[in-house]
């Protein structure tokens, strides 16, 4: 049947319909989205200066729920008292964390390195968030249609997404690296992190002196001192004495007393960021 200039007419007016109440339902959403306090705090800095992302999705978070994210780019979370939940599961508020997992410490320095905040997850992989430093000037945009897991993929680094509880709920302890052995003072231990290295501390969970490569050979002095669920140890180092998490302590089957001095070399800090400043846009 030929459309008559009536129903034309009623067609016409049933589209503008569906039109305005589309546009009713995305707006909702949007304040919806914006209602969560990690989001609201972030789009307070939309537009000014507020430098690399990672220390300041660290500030964001502190402000809007008082907990403090750690060194680390992926146990820094869990210190914190994160929870990881699926990318596709990322919801408003959550962190959306592009880094390469064997190397997460605080001198991680590599293209694609980047820390975002999902205001909204559009169901197809992408994401619309909000984030600073995306185009390397410390400025902080909206950032629609982000598509973190290809990101990813393209500099061989993995994503992963953690959300904080709220209202003063306290979630699941995260699974913690368990060491082989209860390590006691008079110990000899190697650090065993490969593709890493471990941080010594000027105190549990304190300022990083250096780091330390895999398999190099500490002395233990003191512990365990338990901080935030990590065991922490004074050990005797080629650098000096310092703390050390206990996890990443393998014990050596030659008993305590060990001589240290036959030690891996550490990793400087910061060492790319001398040579390229600006390689991550984090």
């Amino acid at each position: 049947m030929p459309m008559t200039r009536h129903r034309h007419t009623l067609a016409t007016v049933l589209v503008a319909i569906l039109a305005i109440a589309a546009a009713a339902i995305t707006r909702a959403d949007a304040h919806a989205d914006a209602d969560h306090p990690i989001v609201q705090r972030a789009l307070s800095d939309l537009g000014t200066y507020q430098g690399d992302c990672w220390p300041w999705v660290k500030r964001v978070v502190r402000d809007a729920t008082g907990r403090e994210i750690g060194f680390d780019y992926r146990h820094g979370f869990f210190e914190a008292g994160a929870v990881e939940v699926p990318l596709a599961e990322a919801a408003p508020g959550d962190i959306i964390q592009v880094a390469l997992d064997s190397w997460t410490s605080p001198d991680a320095d590599y293209a694609g390195l980047h820390t975002a905040i999902v205001i909204r997850n559009n169901g197809d992989g992408t994401f619309d968030a909000i984030d600073s430093n995306q185009l390397w000037d410390g400025i902080v945009r909206l950032r629609p249609a982000y598509n973190p897991a290809a990101q990813a993929a393209a500099a061989g680094l993995q994503v992963h997404a953690y959300r904080f509880p709220l209202n003063g709920a306290t979630p699941a302890a995260p699974p913690i690296p368990v060491g082989p052995a209860t390590l006691k003072p008079g110990d000899s231990a190697r650090v065993n992190t490969p593709g890493d290295c471990l941080r010594l501390r000027t105190a549990p969970g304190g300022e990083i002196i250096t780091c330390l490569a895999h398999g190099t050979r500490v002395t233990v002095i003191e512990g365990p001192v338990d901080r935030l669920g990590v065991a922490w140890y004074l050990v005797s180092s080629p650098v000096g004495d310092g703390w050390m998490a206990g996890q990443y302590l393998q014990r050596e089957a030659g008993g305590p007393g060990a001589n240290p001095s036959a030690q891996g070399p550490t990793r400087p800090l910061m060492q790319y960021r001398a040579v390229v400043p600006l390689a991550a846009a984090d």
